[in-house]
């Protein structure tokens, strides 16, 4: 899908691939679009985004040879918008020569080819033919060879075959709904906790000390103002975090619930801790992918959320106001 206005990438994707391997079939994909880039292959789900941090779809410089992580994706160079970028480039580039298109035929298909070769001091490095439909100029193969004639030789050759066009929507609810398993069980990020204000908690499956597990989804109501606790045994101010957060739900004319996220799977320490639960309390295990998913780089972390799931502040650490921060902002939602 073209984005003539986004100066990141030349148009919007979705990629995916599939390989076969002696252990099985492996896939992955990559979706790009206006800045946001969603990428999945080995269990893992990456994501980027310039509002959190632009620095990894900067392209590449004189000083920094590492391309923006939305040109640097698996096939990319073989997308339409991307072959018309890059045949551009090599009009300006004095190492490449281009033909001009000649009319011709591909497997009977009426075509346009055009050759590209690039020399360097006298040697031939690279050479390619690119057919394209003649009517639609879409492509229909591309031949590349790579140090030809040479012991280093190596030969790609790509078709393309004809598909119905598609209106692929992109956004990060069209992928939930392509991908929900990737999402729900593999999602990682670069997410920094300073970015998690005004943003919906996010999604989470930990187990508690009952024995049962307890299933959050992003964008899913709370019954209540709900803060979360993301606490470790081994540091000394948890057990004063959780007599200040305590004395804040009961000082509150707002009813609020508490979910104690505690690293690591020991239950006998997390209830040595947290105490006897009570009623609005859930006392989870394992925290540390949620502490990862909402940014935390160290524990403690206080998050306040409303009832609509939305996170309204974050609270670094420990300090002697705690109890009173957690009021306010309990009676600000």
């Amino acid at each position: 899908m073209p984005t003539p206005a986004d100066t990141l990438s030349p148009c919007a994707y979705l990629i995916g691939w599939q390989l076969d391997t002696p252990s099985g079939p492996t896939e992955g994909w990559t979706s790009y679009f206006t800045g946001n880039l969603y990428r999945y292959r080995d269990h893992r789900l990456r994501e980027y985004h310039t509002s959190w941090d632009p620095a990894p779809f900067m392209p590449a410089t004189a000083s920094r040879r590492q391309p923006g992580v939305q040109e640097a994706t698996q096939f990319v160079e073989l997308l339409p918008a991307y072959i018309a970028r890059d045949l551009r480039a090599m009009t300006a580039d004095t190492l490449y020569t281009l033909s001009e298109p000649k009319e011709t035929t591909l497997d009977g298909h009426p075509a346009l080819c055009l050759e590209a070769v690039m020399d360097v001091r006298g040697e031939r490095v690279r050479q390619a033919s690119y057919w394209f439909d003649r009517d639609t100029h879409l492509p229909l193969r591309i031949d590349i060879e790579s140090n030809p004639a040479s012991i280093t030789e190596q030969t790609i050759t790509v078709n393309y075959a004809s598909a119905p066009a598609a209106d692929t929507p992109m956004g990060e609810e069209a992928l939930l709904a392509l991908y929900p398993e990737h999402f729900e069980k593999y999602r990682e990020s670069n997410f920094r906790i300073e970015n998690l204000r005004d943003t919906p908690l996010p999604t989470f499956t930990l187990p508690a000390v009952t024995g049962e597990r307890y299933a959050y989804q992003r964008g899913e109501a709370f019954c209540a103002p709900t803060v979360v606790a993301l606490l470790d045994p081994d540091t000394s101010f948890s057990s004063d975090i959780v007599r200040d957060l305590r004395a804040a739900i009961d000082s509150s004319t707002i009813p609020a619930d508490i979910i104690w996220a505690v690293a690591g799977t020991n239950a006998d320490r997390a209830e040595e801790l947290v105490g006897q639960t009570r009623p609005g309390e859930h006392l989870l295990l394992n925290a540390r992918s949620l502490a990862r998913d909402c940014g935390a780089s160290s524990l403690p972390v206080v998050i306040i959320a409303a009832p609509s799931g939305v996170v309204k502040n974050v609270l670094l650490g420990y300090n002697s106001d705690l109890s009173t921060v957690v009021l306010q902002s309990i009676a600000l939602l």
